[in-house]
């Protein structure tokens, strides 16, 4: 079926986030963390030298990120996942010329609202596939496992990539999917709370770590379809029917006959 193949092979990759207002110290942390992160996986990709020199020049050279300093400035809380996929906070109008640069073929929304002025407009213009989904994150409610399906479903397919997946501040709900993204890459869970935290600091939630620590990837799999054999189609009532009209029919037949046979009266 359709739908049901969801796991496709993630490079190993964890990168900076980019922060709206950076904090010197802060952005240090989240370096020193990120490089421990990738040096104590041996299975995952080294972190460019290039994209850290330039995260880091971006953060020591600008202390707002706005448009003068920074004409083609990032999302808040962007990064790269893997090659093609990305993940962020909402976009807002200063950070189109960056998303532009991307050549996007999906944008994958986790907050279903009003869309910002002229993002619909930016997404149409540039050809760009854009897939809402109604996540409410674990904080009020459950994941239902059905959405969570879809989402993985979605964001796993390399026919999609480029991808960019966002909520409201690419903390918590887009951490939940690329921590279960992740699980299914094979992921030790310690990195995947690690990774989860570089991104939702300094608001993480103890309801997501305990969803990514206790989520189990068969959760993923396409279930099997019972439905027909508890409420069955009306095509199946009817052969049932005549299926029991036909037995009655060969089972009272006999008699019948046998009852016809005694009226009738004797010959000379």
């Amino acid at each position: 079926m359709a739908g049901c193949h969801l796991f496709h092979e993630q490079p190993r990759e964890a990168h900076i986030p980019h922060q709206g207002k950076p904090d010197p110290s802060a952005a240090g942390l989240r370096n020193q963390k990120a490089s421990q992160l990738i040096d104590t996986d041996p299975g995952r990709h080294v972190l460019s030298m290039h994209a850290a020199q330039q995260s880091q020049t971006r953060r020591e050279n600008s202390g707002s990120f706005d448009s003068i300093s920074m004409p083609h400035q990032p999302p808040i809380n962007f990064s790269r996942v893997s090659e093609g996929l990305y993940r962020s906070g909402y976009p807002q109008t200063p950070d189109y010329p960056f998303i532009q640069t991307l050549n996007l073929k999906t944008i994958v929304t986790l907050v279903n609202k009003e869309l910002p002025d002229g993002y619909q407009s930016f997404i149409r213009d540039n050809g760009i596939t854009h897939k809402i989904f109604n996540m409410t994150g674990t904080k009020k409610e459950d994941i239902p496992i059905e959405l969570m399906r879809s989402i993985i479903s979605t964001v796993s397919d390399i026919n999609n990539y480029p991808l960019l997946i966002h909520c409201n501040h690419g903390r918590h709900r887009t951490g939940c999917v690329i921590g279960v993204l992740r699980k299914s890459s094979k992921w030790n869970i310690k990195h995947i709370i690690e990774e989860y935290t570089t991104f939702a600091e300094p608001k993480v939630r103890e309801v997501d770590l305990k969803y990514l620590t206790d989520f189990e990837l068969t959760n993923l799999l396409c279930p099997s379809k019972p439905q027909a054999l508890v409420a069955p189609t009306n095509t199946s009532r009817f052969l049932g029917f005549i299926i029991v009209t036909v037995l009655a029919l060969f089972a009272f037949y006999p008699l019948g006959k046998f009852r016809v046979q005694e009226s009738r009266p004797k010959t000379s």
